[in-house]
């Protein structure tokens, strides 16, 4: 995939830009259907109405030790559920959820959409309904995803479950969007105005409002600095700065 074309040069995409694209996202939303957006984000309605992709659920071949959640055939305009983990979806919504934001990001923020015939992945085959691996297809761009990433510990970094194809800074981008189209930054700042966010049943309180897994909020309130979490620590604090106010004082 690294050399494909991409819309925008995805290595110093900042995350302020991110939150510019899906804040426009909501709000086209908003303005097709008249109401606000609250949470739930209704991610699958916005990524149908706005960005104008439709879903499929479909077998997807895995080989030993991969996991594959979902596809985007750019061409069909289709993102691919694989039928596989159809159980771990339903035990897990969040993960549905922020599977579905990370094939719109593909879509919205890193291909190009000018030149949908560029090559993919090699080796995927997209048959009737099933993608397969074999040496002629390029059309299906897919995560392969370790098995290891669905320890549900709170402190299980959600940038894990992207740790697949993608070069790094594709799958920073793509993992903020997700993060950002579920989790817009004027909802979780009203969400957190008076709450205790260094606790923990809060955050899980606030992850199970918004419909995301607790990792995936962590990380959003690390990056916009609502809280800061040590490394290796399980004490949060509200925001980097309480931090190392706190270690000033000893």
């Amino acid at each position: 995939m690294g050399s494909r074309m991409r819309r925008h040069d995805l290595t110093n995409m900042r995350t302020r830009a991110i939150d510019a694209v899906t804040g426009l996202r909501i709000r086209q939303y908003e303005q097709l259907t008249g109401t606000p957006v609250t949470f739930p984000v209704p991610i699958e309605k916005i990524v149908e109405r706005v960005l104008g992709l439709d879903f499929d659920w479909t077998d997807i071949d895995e080989q030993p030790g991969e996991q594959i959640l979902a596809g985007l055939i750019p061409e069909e305009r289709r993102i691919v559920l694989n039928s596989r983990h159809l159980e771990l979806f339903r035990q897990k919504p969040g993960l549905e959820r922020s599977t579905i934001g990370h094939e719109a990001g593909h879509w919205d923020i890193d291909i190009d959409r000018t030149s949908l015939h560029h090559p993919r992945l090699p080796g995927f085959d997209m048959q009737t309904s099933v993608v397969r691996r074999q040496a002629s297809d390029r059309r299906v761009l897919v995560e392969v995803l370790n098995r290891a990433v669905y320890d549900s510990r709170y402190f299980e970094l959600y940038r894990q479950l992207t740790a697949g194809q993608d070069p790094p800074e594709v799958r920073s981008a793509v993992d903020r969007y997700q993060s950002s189209l579920l989790m817009p930054d004027w909802l979780i700042r009203a969400a957190v105005r008076d709450v205790d966010v260094t606790a923990w049943p809060v955050l899980y309180e606030l992850a199970d409002r918004a419909q995301v897994s607790i990792s995936n909020l962590v990380v959003r309130l690390r990056r916009l600095d609502i809280i800061y979490l040590p490394e290796g620590s399980k004490q949060l604090y509200p925001g980097r700065d309480a931090f190392v106010g706190q270690k000033h004082l000893f």
